[in-house]
């Protein structure tokens, strides 16, 4: 299915072997939920990032990020951004 086609497959042919996953008991949850009946205005300063220049800005897309999850962790919910993961080291001014 789409998992396959777009996680499973492109991990392994990277050779990501923590990534790509298949979505079950015991394996880390590494995943986007998506709501697509959303539509939402792109607004550069918004958006968790440093660019502020987006050829999309002003434009209404369908859509929208609800909660992403990295190893079980939420990171983003409801478009606010949660604690990093335990697990990860965060790099500094890079």
């Amino acid at each position: 299915g789409v998992a396959r086609a777009m996680s499973e497959v492109p991990a392994r042919i990277g050779r990501v072997a923590d990534q790509g996953r298949p979505l079950a008991e015991g394996e880390p949850a590494n995943l986007v939920l998506i709501d697509p009946a959303a539509r939402w205005t792109v607004d550069p300063a918004a958006q968790a990032t440093k660019g502020r220049n987006s050829p999309f800005a002003g434009r209404e897309l369908p859509g929208r990020v609800v909660a992403t999850f990295f190893r079980g962790h939420p990171t983003v919910l409801d478009r606010v951004l949660n604690a990093p993961h335990p697990d990860t080291v965060a790099a500094v001014g890079r």
